[in-house]
């Protein structure tokens, strides 16, 4: 009997969205006849769901991107444990995990799950000190995994690699998605007096400014205006929860935004939505995108990053321009008053998800993880 690869994923991000959710898939639908997966990770959410599924987990607190100690504990648990491969996901797990890994004799993949040429930050020297730090964590990195076109171009762009260690992975989703309404998505349709037939907008990311789901606040009055029992659910936290509740106040809408916080199945709430909107300023890939089209909900979304590599304007949805609050409006608005648009956008969407399965993420993945051990 052939040896199993022995596997180690690291990740910093323990709750439930993008990066999480992608790990998830591959620990899902790899095959541990042929792989023996374990997780370094902190504590949290994926953790636990992790645990659930009986793979090895590792809990690491990894509270900044220099993290001494989590470099140190991560080293330990790679001399002593000795994977095959590394795989590395995002960037503070980026840059924790490979140095750790220095001089060790294990394959490292890089999965970058966040920056296109859309995304900055705030501070423009931290932001080049990153792109350089990048550049240097190359150097110890077998292969890069871009989670969409977009990503592996700004990758190149900027030199951070080279075309020839970029592997382009679209994410990928489970082609079946339940139709329970679980507890916590019952609760909140319940408080809120929610029904299928309402006319109820939802979104769902983490609440910071590359979501920029302030635009979309801005975008309800104008839309309320014209259809005055619109509801906008927004799904998720993060760091401008209250500044956005503010906004809401400020506009005098806040009767018609929900904020339901985090939810451990998106899937659940999105059910009875009418239509999703994203308005990201900065966005990798989208991967909520496909989950709303898999609930068979028409979906409007901005221009950025890897959305159009999902969405064709006008064929499975409608793109616009980031931080246009006037014309996501008028394009809501446009939706909402033509089902026909909807049931078009709908069918389409249903075929789209077909081409992002989660099968077809791994099965690619498990081709990068043999091929870098020459095990093809």
């Amino acid at each position: 009997m052939a040896k199993k690869i022995n596997l180690f994923y690291v990740i910093a991000d323990s709750s439930l969205t993008g990066a999480p959710r992608h790990l998830l898939s591959l620990v899902d639908y790899l095959d541990k006849k042929e792989f023996s997966i374990s997780v370094i990770l902190p504590q949290g959410p994926l953790a636990d769901e992790l645990t659930r599924r009986r793979i090895n987990v590792f809990l690491v607190p990894m509270k900044s991107r220099s993290d001494i100690s989590a470099v140190n504990a991560i080293k330990k648990l790679l001399v002593k444990y000795d994977p095959d491969i590394l795989h590395v996901h995002g960037q503070r797990a980026g840059l924790i995990g490979r140095f750790a890994a220095r001089n060790l004799p294990i394959k490292i993949v890089y999965t970058e799950h966040t920056r296109t040429s859309q995304f900055h930050l705030a501070n423009s020297a931290l932001d080049w000190a990153h792109i350089r730090a990048m550049r240097m964590l190359d150097k110890m990195t077998h292969v890069n995994i871009a989670v969409s076109q977009a990503v592996a171009d700004f990758l190149v762009k900027n030199k951070i690699t080279t075309p020839d260690k970029i592997e382009v992975i679209h994410n990928g989703i489970s082609l079946t998605a339940s139709k329970h309404i679980d507890q916590q998505a019952l609760d909140l349709i319940n408080q809120h007096g929610l029904k299928k037939q309402d006319v109820i907008i939802g979104t769902v990311g983490n609440l910071n400014i590359q979501k920029d789901t302030a635009t979309l606040i801005k975008a309800m009055p104008r839309v309320i205006n014209k259809l005055p029992k619109a509801k906008l659910v927004i799904v998720g936290s993060g760091p401008l929860k209250y500044r956005l509740q503010k906004l809401a106040q400020k506009l005098k809408i806040s009767q018609n935004i929900i904020f339901t916080g985090a939810m451990k199945e998106v899937s659940s709430i999105s059910q009875i939505f009418t239509a999703f909107v994203l308005t990201s300023r900065s966005e990798a890939f989208g991967i909520c995108i496909l989950e709303a089209m898999r609930s068979r909900v028409p979906v409007i979304a901005t221009r950025v990053g890897g959305i159009p590599e999902i969405i064709t304007n006008n064929h499975n949805g409608i793109l616009v321009e980031a931080g246009d609050s006037k014309t996501i409006a008028s394009s809501i608005i446009r939706l909402i008053n033509d089902r026909k648009l909807q049931q078009k956008f709908i069918k389409a969407g249903e075929e789209t998800v077909k081409n992002f399965s989660a099968h077809k993420m791994v099965r690619v993945t498990d081709k990068v993880y043999k091929n870098l051990l020459k095990k093809v």
